[in-house]
């Protein structure tokens, strides 16, 4: 047994082989872009690594073939802003061989502690919280949306056997669009506008920069009280959706005004996780018309929800029916056949009430694990639910 650091692209070439060798009698398993994952630790696309440090090692078993890997990583600035120390592992995969992981997990935790942790989550993201994040613990039998995390049932021994707790659950959850009571909604939302004069309007690909300032004014307003908030700035939320652009439906995306204020949006995309399976992970030049052949010619898609907020001010006041009535229109209902809520925590409780009212279900859990360094600190789980 060897572990090797990933240092060049002969090593982010093994890197990227371990899941491919795990999965490989998997069919629910889906490939993440190479592409996704190299920018995570990319000084000039991740900005974590302007005031942190990460490693990533491959495990070599005794024939010197691939059989694991693991990323370790620290944001020292934002752990400024943290009681203690917090480093992080993800993107970790593993034979069933206890003893493979017991090693992967302690190279990994030997470089966070020389860079003075306290505690580690796992698996979760270098940066954002919206993708690759938390272990599968239930939902094997479905295949997983556009950057979301897909395991083997055997990973969960691993991280418990190792000292890591549940922390934080997080839900997946689906609904079939012909099951959502969108009269419910729809009149609930003809009260609102009749009685108050609010308005809703789609987004609008000419005006994105436009909206990208109201959805950064919401944003803030809505998570500002939140543990790890970190303020969007408007050119962020432009470029965030210049990227997205390609594939946005702008039906999908809704605002919500009270005259001329934002006062709530959610924005969805069509999850394009299932027209990627056939590029195993890769997307050149060579490949994308393949995938937008797929993409553009389906049938049908299922909208995968990506972000939303309700200002302060307005929560629990009905703004979301208000949301859905807007896009509960013809060609939604008629081009997508199920919605997709992901990385929802189930200690979220206003989310997950609005999810429930949406008629939606769990579909998959994930749960976020942490590990004390320090016997002195304590350990403060989110609440879970059950699902």
């Amino acid at each position: 047994m060897q572990i090797i650091e990933v240092k060049e692209k002969s090593g982010w070439h093994l890197f990227h082989k371990v899941p491919h060798i795990i999965y490989q009698n998997t069919p629910q398993w889906i490939a993440s872009l190479e592409t996704d994952v190299e920018k995570i630790f990319r000084p000039d696309t991740n900005k974590a690594l302007q005031n942190g440090a990460a490693r990533l090692y491959v495990l070599l078993d005794e024939k010197g073939a691939p059989a694991g890997r693991i990323a370790a990583f620290v944001d020292h600035q934002r752990n400024m802003q943290q009681p203690f120390p917090l480093g992080g592992i993800g993107f970790f995969e593993c034979i069933n061989h206890p003893p493979y992981a017991d090693a992967l997990f302690q190279k990994a935790e030997a470089f966070l502690v020389s860079e003075g942790v306290k505690a580690i989550d796992g698996p979760v993201n270098f940066g954002e919280r919206d993708k690759f994040w938390g272990l599968l613990v239930k939902g094997f039998e479905s295949s997983p949306l556009y950057q979301e995390n897909y395991h083997h049932a055997y990973y969960q021994a691993f991280f418990e056997k190792n000292g890591y707790q549940p922390y934080e659950q997080i839900l997946t959850l689906k609904g079939a669009l012909k099951d959502i009571p969108i009269d419910r909604f729809r009149n609930v939302a003809k009260r609102l506008r009749e009685r108050y004069g609010l308005t809703t309007r789609s987004i609008e690909k000419n005006k994105l920069e436009w909206f990208a300032d109201q959805f950064r004014q919401v944003y803030n307003e809505a998570f500002r009280e939140y543990p790890h908030f970190k303020p969007l700035h408007t050119a962020q939320v432009y470029e965030g959706m210049k990227q997205a652009g390609p594939i946005m439906d702008p039906n999908l995306v809704c605002f919500a005004f009270e005259k001329d204020h934002p006062i709530g949006f959610l924005a969805l995309l069509p999850d394009i996780n299932q027209f990627l399976k056939p590029s195993k992970g890769k997307l050149s030049w060579l490949q994308l018309p393949g995938f937008l052949w797929r993409f553009k010619t389906a049938k049908q898609w299922v909208a995968k929800g990506i972000a939303s907020a309700i200002h302060p001010d307005f929560q629990r006041k009905g703004i979301f029916p208000l949301i859905v009535d807007h896009l509960a229109m013809p060609a939604n209902l008629k081009n997508y056949s199920h919605i997709y809520l992901a990385t929802i925590r189930s200690h979220n409780q206003l989310m997950v009430e609005t999810a429930v009212n949406l008629g939606v279900k769990t579909d998959r859990v994930h749960v976020a694990y942490r590990k004390m360094l320090d016997d002195k600190l304590p350990l403060d789980p989110y609440a879970f639910i059950e699902v």
